[in-house]
């Protein structure tokens, strides 16, 4: 009876290890494959900067008309609105690796590249609809992560319901981008969440989506 109940625990003992074992190589699996897409991103994002700084050097070397301009914006930042959905996947997950906050700094660097170039022609181009979402991607403050989360569900609701009729750039503004932190103080704003329709209209309290569109030509 006594060699029975050994041998019982034995092989409840070799399934646990193995159970183990392969919970622990099916663990390392999928973490290989986070960071196969995290590299994926990382390096498409790297791309982008670069074909973000040669269409600046275009678009500085050429007179294109106010609709010309107006299309590249809005492709542009669509292109990078869809793509920095991925990111905000690795974001939501339960372990954030590193390389995603890179990333998450390339694109908010893309936008305010983005950003700085609508800001310049926006006083010629009357019909360019801007709006810039600042926002702070770090902060631990619990009240201003749920109303940022209020801001961006309004901002999506928008996106969806007038689609390329604006450009929405949402930038979060703690990622240390130093190009980014000048224009801010240029424009001497100090509280965040803050949304700027046009370089015009700054909101700082925001409930509905049409408290914005009275403020879109």
């Amino acid at each position: 009876m006594l060699k029975s109940n050994k041998h019982v625990f034995w092989q409840a003992l070799l399934i646990t290890v193995l159970i183990f074992a392969l919970g622990l190589v099916f663990g390392v699996y999928l973490e290989g494959i986070r960071n196969d897409n995290a590299n994926i991103i990382f390096y498409q994002s790297e791309a982008n900067l670069f074909d973000t700084l040669a269409l600046t050097y275009l678009l500085n070397s050429q007179e294109l008309s106010c609709q010309e301009l107006e299309n590249v914006y809005v492709n542009f930042a669509d292109k990078v609105y869809e793509e920095a959905k991925n990111v905000r996947e690795f974001d939501d997950s339960a372990k954030i690796i590193s390389s995603t906050i890179y990333i998450h700094k390339k694109y908010d660097l893309l936008r305010t590249i983005l950003w700085i170039n609508i800001a310049g022609v926006e006083d010629k181009c009357k019909d360019i609809n801007s709006v810039v979402y600042l926002y702070e991607y770090n902060t631990d403050d619990l009240n201003k992560k749920a109303k940022q989360s209020v801001f961006a569900k309004i901002l999506n609701d928008l996106k969806d319901e007038k689609g390329n009729s604006f450009i929405l750039i949402p930038i979060a503004v703690d990622n240390n981008i130093y190009s980014l932190e000048n224009f801010i103080d240029s424009k001497d704003i100090k509280e965040f969440p803050v949304v700027i329709i046009d370089d015009e209209h700054y909101i700082y309290n925001l409930t509905s989506v049409q408290e914005l569109e009275k403020y879109l030509k």
